[in-house]
């Protein structure tokens, strides 16, 4: 169905009335990623006890922001960590894995069966032994670390998704986008169980809605699960 989208502009002082910088759901800098990621508790737990680490999900669920926000927090406590990722038609990666401590790739499942071999067999060496990988995928790539006897643990983001995750990551967002010591637009308790059942692992989705939503507000208030599904009718309403 397609969406009816906000079609609008809004002076560029808009969302100061609204306790906000900017519209806090618009697309995100470089710089902005990974301040306004959130891991979800499971990767929290475990990421000191593992070597090699895979982020299994659905497109749309975070992967990407997880790996940035991973990537960030390895940069902080002065580790060699880049992040690379592999856009659609893309099969092979470019970093070169000299004298790194963590390599984060992203949409792994894309490299081809040549870059996979080398990526891993390169982990073998001697001179790499220390070098960590954390990958993201579509795909299960279990077997290939396997097969050359490499520790592996996966997060499978389809059992991490939940209301809290949803409530952990949004007011995270809203936080970093709010103007100091202002009355700002909120979301009510109930609002957390409403984007778990309306959008469920498809994170971005809820993202791009609440952006509209918040395309509409004109005065400080604080949205309920009520609200949003009023918006929610009207963001799936044909044109």
């Amino acid at each position: 169905m397609k969406r009816t989208r906000w079609q609008g502009k809004r002076p560029f002082f808009h969302f100061h009335k609204l306790g906000y910088r900017r519209n806090p759901f618009g697309a995100l800098t470089d710089e902005e990623w990974p301040e306004v990621a959130v891991l979800p508790r499971e990767v929290e737990q475990i990421l000191p006890h593992v070597i090699h680490l895979q982020i299994l999900g659905p497109a749309g669920v975070g992967k990407s922001t997880i790996l940035r926000r991973l990537a960030h927090q390895f940069s902080q406590a002065n580790l060699r960590a880049v992040y690379e990722y592999l856009p659609e038609g893309q099969h092979k990666f470019f970093t070169r894995l000299a004298n790194l401590d963590i390599f984060l790739l992203d949409e792994a499942q894309r490299l081809s069966w040549w870059q996979r071999h080398l990526l891993l067999n390169t982990t073998t060496q001697d001179k790499f032994k220390d070098l960590r990988l954390i990958l993201s995928s579509h795909k299960d790539l279990t077997s290939l670390f396997q097969r050359r006897h490499l520790p592996l643990v996966t997060v499978r983001l389809d059992r991490c998704v939940n209301a809290e995750y949803y409530e952990r990551l949004i007011t995270r967002r809203l936080a970093y986008f709010a103007l100091p010591g202002q009355e700002r637009v909120m979301l009510g308790a109930d609002v957390w169980p409403f984007l778990w059942r309306t959008f469920g692992l498809n994170v971005r989705e809820a993202i791009y809605f609440l952006y509209d939503v918040w395309q509409w507000q004109t005065a400080v208030s604080c949205l309920t699960a009520t609200d949003l599904h009023q918006y929610w009718q009207k963001y799936n309403s044909p044109d």
